[in-house]
């Protein structure tokens, strides 16, 4: 299962919610980390500050190693999967937005779920979607 950024996010919160911690304590060993979403995570961790920006490194550090060869690149086949979901949105009048689209098109690429919150956007993909909020 490919995790979107915004379940990482919940995670870093001082009390994520109660269900997408539950999921992810459930879920943890089937989980991957795309390089999009890693750059996306060392963007937010670039704009915190003081100790905010400590917490956010630590987590990021220890959910590199704990995913280890969990963390997947962008590849030449999630390349031609975002290309061709793009071209196939932009006919449909259904473009949203180009990151949401590549990691969409990454976890559709490895054949997986993709675990967002962002249901209503990334379902609009044809991605297989994974609600953590959702029991």
């Amino acid at each position: 299962m490919l995790i979107d950024t915004n379940v990482w996010s919940e995670l870093t919160r001082k009390r994520p919610d109660a269900a997408v911690d539950a999921w992810m304590i459930r879920n943890f060993d089937r989980c991957m980390l795309s390089t999009i979403v890693l750059g996306e995570i060392r963007y937010g961790i670039a704009l915190a500050q003081g100790a905010r920006q400590r917490d956010l490194q630590a987590f990021h550090d220890d959910v590199l190693v704990r995913l280890g060869s969990r963390i997947v690149d962008f590849d030449d086949s999630a390349a031609a999967s975002w290309g061709q979901l793009r071209a196939r949105l932009r006919r449909a009048g259904q473009l949203f937005g180009e990151r949401d689209m590549l990691i969409a098109a990454h976890a559709m690429s490895l054949g997986v779920p993709l675990v967002t919150r962002n249901v209503a956007e990334m379902s609009q993909s044809g991605a297989d979607i994974i609600n953590p909020w959702q029991p």
